[in-house]
């Protein structure tokens, strides 16, 4: 009797809608919005994985590491972080103020002209920046539908 109940409460457990991202588990129901989903989980509205394409070496071979969408690399707070195991690598900010504003910094990461929405679409589908130039190699090229990538749009505005 108790093996049953302890396989029905690991079968619950293993059912509940939460996605484990790099040592950190995200309720998928905890998000505000869909692009916050998105940026955290690299999952649909929908709750399918968006898919990924590119990025180099050992940087894409984090990313499938660890899963999930932008946070892996970008961080939680939006605000770039080194990549193991690579760690001269640092992802660019991805904050409202790195991304569309003139006061935003020139460290070498992220030296760019400011974005519009438009051209953000474009360099998280294409990897091409503001400019047209193509962002670091690293970055993969994601495919998803258009109201999915204007919800992570809009969550980067914010």
């Amino acid at each position: 009797m108790q093996i049953v109940g302890l396989s029905a409460l690991l079968l619950l457990a293993s059912c509940s809608p939460r996605e484990e991202h790099f040592g950190t588990a995200y309720d998928l129901a905890a998000f505000a919005s869909s692009g916050e989903r998105i940026y955290f989980t690299g999952t649909s509205a929908s709750s399918k994985a968006i898919a990924a394409s590119g990025g180099t070496g050992m940087m894409n071979r984090h990313r499938q590491m660890h899963g999930g969408g932008c946070v892996v690399c970008h961080g939680p707070d939006r605000g770039g972080k080194r990549l193991w195991p690579q760690f001269w690598v640092k992802a660019p900010a991805l904050t409202a103020e790195a991304l569309f504003s003139d006061s935003h910094g020139h460290d070498g990461h992220g030296d760019h002209g400011n974005y519009d929405a438009e051209s953000l679409r474009r360099a998280i589908t294409t990897g091409l920046d503001s400019a047209g130039e193509s962002l670091d190699s690293a970055m993969p090229r994601w495919s998803m539908n258009p109201s999915d990538l204007d919800d992570l749009v809009a969550y980067l505005r914010q």
